[in-house]
């Protein structure tokens, strides 16, 4: 299988990569030799990686798992958009799986060269002293922040294949063969399967990506500060994807060091109020609670949306007509007093084929930055991604808190459970939560706070739950796999389609890289 590198002063963009299939030719507007010769392209080729961690904040790697997951029932109408996810019908050829797989081996692969060239660029320096004197000191050392960045790019889109493509972490499944990923760390494009390599195990990709983050926070500061909602990759954003990985990994003592350094850092702050969340997640100027919020300018800086068919506005005729609409449950597990109710949902009549109902929820969490309109009736729901907020490291805490075994980890637990809840729920009275109480209070205040985000799939696997759809809020307007409205789908912790497919792409190029049980190709 032929695929095309191609890197250029302005981005580095990998097109069509698969990580295990390195056959891989340059077709670029420059020679890759030449790549980085001055810290101005390094800047250019950094400039390129935050491009693709914000690719990978956005779109079908955020909403394939949650339309998937128990959180949203297809209307009559939906046209099958999503619908293979939705049915839990897809195999190896389905395009969600696909595009997270090349998008994170592409990031990887970029990454890879970034660190070679970057390496030669310092041999260099040693070497040649009319090299050395291109580079001041202050460049050197831009340089290696740059390298920074490289590696959590590598760490962030390792974390998306350990989530995606593996099985639950635990100690029976962690020094499994072949559970966990490929590992690429060198960039060496080649034609011989024999050098392409094979699945590594759990343990061995969470090694990867904890080295990784570590080689990320050496240098990170020589280009980023952290800063509320900072554009970039901080010290920050490395301690919250690490914090995050580890709760995944079980790993609990690690994840609270990391979430707990930030959350006490003062940097950022929870939002609290109607208003307030209204501006961080619709007009995307309410920062204090963004540990990293992309950069996003039109025409040129345009992102994608994590909505998918969850508004569907006709601006046109003024209506409503979702694909997707909330699940009656998850609409319930909001109080009246909860701030995000109002801003996460909208209650209108919706618009179907056969006529239009009475006043249901639509989730409304990414209405779009009116900004980022190009005209009146440009309803493209863009908004600046976010990719970690604070809000989720005090979730990660509690949870890591109590499962820890330490000492105070409850009353750890509940402390941090108050605190968010009484910045988003009015008139909050503390509660005392328990050893008994405190699992199921954070397994709903995860859903209540990141719905729509992505975690939810990843959630119901790390706790061992599977996924049962249960009552509409009008069974008579969804769409349920079979076309029966009374009987929900349900999928127990053993289906094989909890764990993504290796797309069919990687497996034919690479003999290696085994598939994952459940899937015939």
């Amino acid at each position: 299988m032929k695929q095309i590198f191609k890197i250029s002063f302005a981005l580095a963009l990998v097109l069509g990569f698969s990580s295990c299939d390195m056959n891989l030719r340059p077709y670029s507007v420059i020679d890759p030799d030449n790549a980085l010769e001055s810290y101005a392209d390094a800047q250019k080729l950094a400039n390129g990686f935050n491009n693709q961690i914000r690719s990978l904040a956005v779109g079908s790697k955020i909403y394939g798992p949650e339309l998937q997951s128990d959180l949203f029932h297809a209307v009559a109408d939906f046209g099958n958009r999503g619908g293979d996810l939705y049915r839990w019908e897809f195999d190896a050829s389905n395009g969600y799986p696909e595009s997270l797989w090349a998008s994170c081996y592409a990031a990887i692969a970029n990454a890879n060269f970034f660190i070679q060239k970057a390496q030669s660029v310092y041999d260099r320096v040693e070497a040649d002293e009319d090299f050395a004197a291109t580079w001041t000191e202050k460049q050197l050392e831009g340089l290696k922040g740059y390298e920074s960045v490289a590696y959590f790019l590598r760490a962030y889109s390792y974390s998306f294949l350990l989530d995606r493509f593996c099985p639950a972490y635990s100690d029976a499944t962690a020094n499994t063969p072949e559970l966990g990923v490929p590992i690429v760390t060198v960039y060496e494009p080649t034609s011989d399967k024999e050098k392409y390599p094979a699945r590594s195990t759990m343990k061995e990709t969470y090694a990867q990506i904890l080295a990784d983050l570590e080689l990320a926070e050496e240098n990170i500061d020589a280009v980023y500060t952290n800063a509320a909602g900072s554009n970039y990759v901080t010290s920050d954003a490395v301690k919250a994807l690490r914090a995050r990985v580890a709760l995944a990994c079980k790993d609990y003592e690690l994840a609270i060091e990391d979430a707990t350094t930030v959350i006490n850092s003062g940097t950022y702050s929870l939002v609290s109020g109607v208003d307030a969340l209204n501006k961080l997640w619709v007009n995307d100027d309410q920062k204090s609670e963004c540990i990293m919020q992309c950069f996003v300018s039109l025409p040129s800086e345009k992102p994608g949306t994590n909505n998918y068919g969850y508004i569907g506005y006709n601006a046109q005729k003024d209506f409503y007509a979702p694909d997707y609409i909330p699940e009656k449950w998850l609409v319930d597990l909001y109080s009246d007093n909860d701030y995000r109710k109002a801003v996460y949902f909208k209650q209108t009549p919706i618009t179907l084929s056969s006529g239009t109902t009475d006043p249901l929820y639509i989730f409304y969490k990414f209405i779009g930055n009116p900004a980022l309109m190009t005209g009146p009736t440009d309803y493209s729901y863009l908004s600046a991604p976010k990719p970690f907020r604070l809000a989720e490291l005090y979730l990660i805490a509690a949870e890591a808190y109590l499962n820890s075994g330490i000492a105070n980890g409850v009353q750890m637990a509940s402390d941090l459970m108050n605190e968010l809840q009484s910045k988003r729920i009015a008139d909050w009275k503390t509660v005392s939560y328990t050893a008994s109480t405190l699992p199921a209070e954070i397994q709903n205040e995860r859903v209540r706070e990141l719905v729509g985000e992505g975690f939810r799939l990843s959630d119901l696997k790390r706790y061992g739950k599977g996924i049962t759809r249960t009552a509409s809020q009008n069974n008579h307007v969804i769409s349920q796999p079979g076309g029966n409205t009374t009987e929900f789908l349900s999928k127990g912790t053993d289906d094989h389609r909890f764990v993504w497919p290796i797309p069919t792409a990687e497996t034919d190029a690479n003999p290696k890289c085994k598939q994952n049980n459940g899937y015939t190709k």
